[in-house]
């Protein structure tokens, strides 16, 4: 299984009338989370589609809302991979305050193409590379 935290704060312009992170933002959260976990494996998605012409378009995503975020607070961004690529990816991400107390859940699930035939992939092997070792773990 692999693990990743990083953490972003609340801005002004992304909250509602009530001062609570507006529903929608979560999603960029998300986006936030899975780009800092790839990259911390060394992967950026810059590469990936560029020198990699791999593109990794989202399939499903699951929200679950537990408590608001607001305004200016500190978010940690827990993302866990619990498989190996294969033809999808699915990265879970949880998303606690400052205080510990668990804002929101939920799942991305996105799959890759080839970015010049737009054809459905395996995970490249760029990808998998890194991965494998906190993998091998479990077996």
């Amino acid at each position: 299984m692999y693990h990743h935290q990083t953490s972003a704060r609340v801005r002004y312009a992304e909250t509602d009338q009530m001062g609570y992170l507006y529903y929608g933002h979560y999603a960029a959260y998300y986006e936030v989370a899975r780009a800092e976990a790839m990259r911390a494996l060394g992967i950026s998605y810059r590469d990936l589609e560029v020198k990699h012409n791999v593109l990794m378009p989202v399939m499903s995503l699951n929200i679950r809302y537990v408590r608001p975020a607001h305004y200016d607070d500190l978010l940690r961004m827990e993302t866990t991979l619990r498989r190996l690529p294969g033809r999808h990816v699915t990265f879970y991400t949880e998303i606690f305050n400052q205080k510990n107390k668990l804002l929101n859940g939920g799942s991305v699930k996105l799959c890759f193409l080839d970015g010049a035939t737009m054809k459905s992939i395996s995970a490249p092997e760029y990808l998998l590379k890194p991965l494998r070792p906190f993998f091998e773990e479990l077996a």
